[in-house]
């Protein structure tokens, strides 16, 4: 291990991108082929692929030598690279380190990422990030990316639909003070708004979707966490449940239905969440959510069930 020296070009990062996408960048970086790069990672159990298509996983061994070559920390490449975290490892190689580069990504989707953004890195070309669901907003540029493959049409503007840009900063803010908790809300504010009674999302391919649906969801989910942070802190109140029900039933009511059921899901009417944080941290998951996945999807976070769904096809993903 200490005799392998990192190669001679290194390339920036950008936050959140595939492991497939830096190294083919990191190849090309050093005028080397991708699979030459990754016999120096480990032995191989598959080709190496287009990064836009799949995702390249790799085991302990293989990431302690792949940030090596890319001169970098184990740290750096961890907390930039998501599929690098220790719940994206292969298991450990029984013939040293290894790498796979399967059909399809285990967990999440690919997604391109905005390309003004990485040109303020001076990163040329496409890249693509590993992300939970099918879409990236950019707030800074107002631009909503997928996992679309198509080049000439690689992403969409969001002037007309500035509540799309409020919406996904409101997202942020609400990740930003509940941690993983703010994906669980916002996975069964979407399932709420999938209910038969309500309206009919479907996310996916469709960006006009996600763009007249995030700003319903996120507002939904804000809604949500007035109830749900209390919960989780043990300082949910019965009084307080009883004037937020009364209030949400008094706006919502077409989604009384399916509101009713995250209710009895979480348990609001009748358990208290024992908390041991201080006030000020973030609260910890618990029933039913007590497992987040970094890069679950909604349909997959959502703790309603699909029987309660409008007919067809899945509302996400």
């Amino acid at each position: 291990m200490n005799s392998l020296r990192s190669l001679p070009k290194q390339v920036r990062f950008l936050a959140g991108e595939s492991t497939g996408s830096y190294v083919t960048r990191l190849a090309a970086r050093n005028n080397t082929s991708v699979t030459y790069l990754l016999d120096g990672v480990g032995q191989g159990q598959s080709h190496a692929v287009d990064p836009r298509y799949t995702e390249l996983y790799v085991d302990a061994a293989g990431r302690a030598r792949l940030a090596a070559l890319a001169g970098r920390s184990v740290f750096e490449l961890k907390l930039a690279l998501v599929s690098l975290r220790d719940e994206q490892l292969l298991p450990e190689g029984q013939d040293g380190p290894a790498w796979k580069w399967p059909w399809e990504p285990k967990d999440g989707y690919l997604v391109r990422a905005c390309a003004l953004c990485a040109a303020a890195r001076n990163i040329a070309g496409p890249v693509w990030l590993m992300r939970p669901d099918t879409w990236n907003i950019c707030v800074r540029h107002g631009r909503l990316t997928d996992n679309s493959r198509d080049d000439s049409r690689p992403f969409a503007r969001l002037d007309r639909w500035p509540q799309t840009l409020v919406a996904e900063q409101q997202r942020q803010r609400l990740q930003q003070r509940l941690g993983p908790v703010a994906r669980t809300l916002v996975a069964d504010a979407f399932a709420v708004l999938a209910h038969r009674f309500a309206v009919l999302p479907r996310l996916g391919g469709d960006r006009g979707r996600v763009i007249h649906l995030l700003p319903r969801a996120i507002a939904l989910a804000r809604l949500m966490a007035r109830v749900e942070q209390p919960r989780l802190t043990g300082r949910l109140t019965s009084l307080e449940y009883a004037r937020w029900s009364a209030h949400v039933f008094a706006e919502l009511p077409q989604l009384r239905p399916a509101i009713e059921l995250w209710q009895d899901r979480h348990c609001l009417d009748s358990v208290q969440v024992e908390y041991a944080g201080g006030r000020g941290t973030r609260p910890s998951p618990a029933a039913p959510h007590e497992s987040i996945p970094e890069l679950a999807s909604v349909d997959r976070l959502t703790c309603l069930p699909w029987d309660m769904m409008s007919p067809g096809e899945r509302p996400f993903g």
